[in-house]
């Protein structure tokens, strides 16, 4: 009775656990997948335990096959789509038990739900996304100068950063972080942004404070985490004289010093009301002198190499 108890008190907890774990994204789902896997081979003693979808999320165990198996379909409950199965198998002899087989459909429904969730997740993450991309047009369309600027700032970054061998989760997160670096800009009033003449130090404080309010324009949406800190800390410098919290050196995010660059460079070379575009040459020249004073002197090195390649700059 003692050992009934403990074994369905292990039963709750590996359910609970499972339901708890987050799948708001690629990453997350296929960690949760093979959290699956783990779990309920410590509640479910066999030989093999898998998890079989048109895409490999995960690869099976890697113990004996059993000859007798049970296939437990995983579905979206919403629509009954079938995404694939649970699959479990012992030797001969060790049938599957009814609670077993009950516990193994709590699983797979567990499953279908969190597939569910992360579909729902991505819908509204694109949703934003988008609504926040119309945002910065607003911004950049106030001005024929910068018309564009965010599209070409991830250009540039997304150079950098495949030229620095920055895995793809962060080439996405660049990407992003990229297109909405100048979204505080919103706060920004049109006199100041759009003035033609050089700002007072007054405006030019009030200027610096668009990543801080790009920073507070993003904390309330939950997907936005790691594009937040790029965004607020775009304008650091390497010597610690940038802003908005003058962090220096290897202690500025390296994206948010790719960034620095790729935006510095899309603004020495694009025409603005305040000055005339420089050649890419001589852009990227006044980049490499301000290597290790400025700018993160890696990424200065990466942007050049990138420049070579694409532009025999």
């Amino acid at each position: 009775m003692k050992n009934e108890k403990k074994g369905n008190r292990e039963i709750f907890l590996t359910l609970s656990y499972l339901a708890e774990i987050s799948t708001d994204n690629s990453k997350e789902l296929e960690r949760f997948l093979q959290e699956v896997v783990n779990k309920t081979s410590e509640i479910i003693k066999a030989d093999k335990i898998s998890l079989n979808f048109s895409k490999k999320f995960l690869s099976d165990f890697k113990t004996p096959k059993g000859d007798y198996s049970v296939s437990i379909p995983i579905t979206v409950q919403q629509n009954n789509v079938l995404l694939g199965y649970l699959k479990v198998n012992k030797a001969r002899g060790k049938h599957i038990s009814e609670k077993e087989l009950s516990l193994l459909k709590i699983i797979a429904q567990i499953i279908g739900l969190k597939f569910q969730n992360n579909a729902f997740q991505q819908v509204i993450y694109e949703g934003l996304t988008e609504t926040l991309k119309v945002l910065v047009n607003v911004v950049e369309a106030k001005d024929v100068y910068t018309r564009f600027h965010s599209q070409q700032v991830a250009h540039y970054a997304l150079g950098i950063g495949k030229q620095m061998g920055l895995s793809q989760d962060l080439l996405d997160t660049l990407k992003i972080a990229s297109i909405l670096h100048d979204i505080g800009k919103l706060a920004i009033p049109d006199n100041i942004l759009l003035k033609p003449g050089k700002l007072t130090p007054e405006e030019f404080e009030i200027i610096k404070l668009h990543p801080i309010v790009g920073d507070e324009i993003l904390k309330p949406l939950r997907f936005f985490h790691q594009e937040r800190k790029i965004i607020r800390h775009h304008h650091e410098r390497w010597d610690g004289t940038g802003y908005p919290d003058g962090l220096f050196g290897e202690n500025i995010p390296l994206l948010s010093s790719i960034m620095a660059v790729a935006d510095s460079f899309d603004a020495m070379t694009s025409e603005r009301v305040y000055h005339k575009a420089k050649p890419a040459a001589e852009a990227l020249e006044e980049i490499k002198s301000l290597s290790g004073v400025k700018y993160d002197p890696r990424v200065v090195n990466a942007f050049e190499i990138f420049l070579k390649k694409e532009y025999d700059i």
